[in-house]
């Protein structure tokens, strides 16, 4: 008696062909979202810089009520940066714990200021040992048209971050 012998193939993976075609699709795809992507990319680096100064303001204040004294954040505007202060010997000082870095402001970011006081040429908000702030606002905006404002509205109360879209603040929240 004789056996048929019948071959099966066995189908272990995908062909060239079948990869390169998945490779085709994945590249256009992300070729087409990329443009979307790098606005999202540059408006989230300008609302990560807004969220580092409130969360700047309320350590500032939660400083100056803890350690009974003044605390100040100052913007030196000519050098880009921005920075953590506490009043000592009637003299405001670096801090030289806790937040000892000094923050920088992109290149790419303008910064306008209202209601803010002014020493030489570096703008500060001043924080009292009561709790107290001055009702104040920054406004930052990158070179994509993208704007953020770090508001107080009252002395007593914290700071908070405002998206603004087509000058409107964000209603999505």
């Amino acid at each position: 008696m004789i056996s048929k012998r019948t071959t099966y193939f066995r189908y272990d993976g995908f062909t060239l062909l079948e990869l390169i075609l998945v490779l085709i699709i994945i590249s256009t795809v992300l070729g087409l979202a990329a443009p979307n992507l790098r606005g999202f990319f540059s408006s989230q680096q300008l609302t990560d810089l807004g969220e580092q100064i409130v969360v700047l303001t309320r350590y500032a204040r939660m400083k100056a009520v803890q350690d009974s004294t003044y605390y100040r954040i100052n913007f030196n505007l000519s050098e880009r940066r921005y920075w953590l202060e506490m009043l000592e010997d009637s003299q405001y000082r670096p801090i030289e714990r806790d937040f000892t870095t000094d923050y920088i402001l992109g290149s790419d970011v303008t910064v306008e200021f209202e209601n803010i006081e002014m020493d030489g040429s570096i703008y500060y908000i001043e924080f009292a040992p009561e709790g107290y702030s001055k009702q104040c606002r920054i406004r930052l905006e990158d070179t994509k048209g993208n704007i953020v404002e770090v508001v107080c509205y009252g002395p007593a109360e914290q700071f908070e971050l405002i998206e603004l879209i087509d000058g409107k603040e964000d209603e999505r929240e």
